[in-house]
């Protein structure tokens, strides 16, 4: 089933209703002496667990939770605990979460979470791979941004206080329309070493369309902070008036000259019930000078080559005028969009483009597909062609694979995308993995990409065998290096 939202967390392998479900997310912290640490946020499906009565006549069940941070095929860190839920009422079942604060260098780590169910006996388990960057002294940092369903002040000291401040997370970067507001939390470092002790700057943020890297109009906020080792940020902006699509969620650091000196952004997106800019063929009205050189025949393949680059609240749009016959109306909608995309010159737009689908589609198209139907010509259109290309199409217990690395898209700068062909025949090579906020995120990868030799796996376990020869892990992680 096709994700109309992306889910920026893992959610662990799960085969039957019975099975617990858990929502896992990530955020990398730093101390003030610049050593880094990781806080792991769980979210514990509460209707998904098996309960036993307690004295008071409530519910209650209990989970065991094991963390595992592997390094260069070592392990690095181990915790197993248990985790008692709060008491639920009957037949009012609420989530609940779990935090931890876990240590971690710099570096690249395997993490397996293995979660189970005490009372029913049920567990499940998932990896992925968490990338633990290196921080500085010598410039302004910041921690990631978390974002967050309510922030009170607190005396209280336990996992989910950060500075004086008791913390709910908010475990997606998905925000549907009952919400109005985006709240969040992050911590700046080393401003008193690059300002100076005690001095005032400004932290403004805002958000801005993804694909056009605009601000929206209206929607700023800034607050005046000091400077110290760490500074803690809680920050809120309303979002009642985002229209659906992909935004950013953009943090400046100003100083006293009214320089913006650091930047930090983070992907989320919006689906709302306002009125959204659609195009509205109705009223458009066809320039023949241009259109004229696009056949009939030819239009709905080239309505249908522009799905890469149109916004995802079109999709339904153009699918619908591609099940149907109506060609006129297929023009109204092709002459709108590069009108809209590209306004000075929209047939230059359009020429330009056009090189890239005919392009694509010697390299790409399949007997049964265009192009632009394949993941990797649809990759290619959206965000152009790779900076770096690994072609493996013989290694030892992998189907046929590739590794495109970006060096820069958009905001976002080592981005990876693993495709294979399972089939052996097509050519069609459907994505397998991305790191590319909004894409497939399948952290059962390898699994996946080695069942070419592997009859027989358990489909809880997402690490599978051994495979001797294979380098995909090796090179995905290691191309932009």
């Amino acid at each position: 089933m096709k994700r109309i939202f992306l889910i920026c967390f893992l959610m662990l392998t799960s085969v039957a209703l019975a099975k617990p479900k858990v929502f896992f997310n990530y955020k990398v912290f730093q101390t003030p002496d610049n050593s880094t640490y990781i806080t792991t946020l769980l979210q514990f499906s509460g209707g998904t667990f098996k309960y036993l009565n307690t004295p008071s006549g409530n519910l209650r069940t209990t989970v065991e939770i094991t963390h595992i941070f592997e390094s260069n095929d070592s392990i690095v860190l181990i915790d197993k605990y248990q985790l008692d839920s709060p008491e639920m009422q009957d037949s009012i079942v609420d989530d609940f979460f779990d935090i931890q604060h876990y240590g971690l260098d710099p570096g690249v780590y395997t993490y397996e979470l293995i979660i189970k169910d005490m009372v029913s006996g049920e567990e499940v388990n998932g990896q992925q791979t968490l990338k633990i960057e290196e921080v500085s002294d010598e410039q302004i940092e910041f921690s990631d941004i978390e974002f967050i369903q309510s922030a009170s002040k607190t005396i209280e000291k336990n996992n989910f206080v950060k500075n004086g401040f008791l913390l709910l997370p908010y475990m997606t970067n998905y925000f549907p329309p009952e919400m109005d507001k985006i709240a969040f939390y992050l911590e700046i470092y080393n401003a008193d070493i690059l300002l100076g002790a005690n001095e005032k700057f400004l932290l403004t943020y805002s958000i801005s369309d993804y694909n056009t890297n605009r601000n929206l109009e209206g929607i700023f906020h800034f607050q005046r902070l000091t400077t110290s080792p760490v500074v803690p940020v809680i920050g809120y902006l309303p979002i009642d008036g985002v229209p659906t699509g992909d935004f950013n969620l953009v943090l400046n650091i100003v100083n006293k000259e009214n320089d913006t000196i650091a930047s930090k952004s983070m992907f989320f997106q919006r689906r709302s019930d306002m009125k959204t800019n659609y195009i509205d063929v109705d009223q458009v009205v066809i320039d023949d000078g241009w259109m004229s050189e696009i056949s009939r025949d030819s239009m709905a393949y080239f309505l249908g080559s522009i799905m890469p680059i149109s916004p995802r609240y079109e999709y339904e749009s153009i699918r619908k005028m591609l099940k149907g016959t109506d060609t006129t109306q297929m023009e109204k909608y092709f002459y709108a969009f590069w009108i809209k995309t590209s306004p000075e010159n929209p047939q230059k737009a359009w020429y330009d483009y056009r090189r890239s689908v005919y392009y694509c589609e010697k390299l790409f198209g399949t007997q049964i597909k265009y192009a632009w139907e394949t993941d990797r010509g649809r990759i290619w259109l959206k965000y152009g062609a790779p900076n770096q290309f690994i072609d493996r199409p013989n290694e030892p217990s992998a189907y046929p694979y590739q590794i495109w690395h970006y060096y820069r898209i958009g905001q976002r700068s080592n981005v990876r995308f693993i495709f294979y062909n399972p089939d052996l025949v097509t050519n069609d090579y459907p994505l397998l993995h991305s790191d590319m906020q909004g894409e497939l995120q399948n952290y059962r990868w390898q699994n996946d990409l080695h069942k070419r030799d592997a009859n027989s796996q358990n489909v809880d376990d997402p690490g599978g065998s051994v495979h001797y020869g294979g380098n995909a892990n090796v090179y995905f992680n290691e191309i932009d290096r």
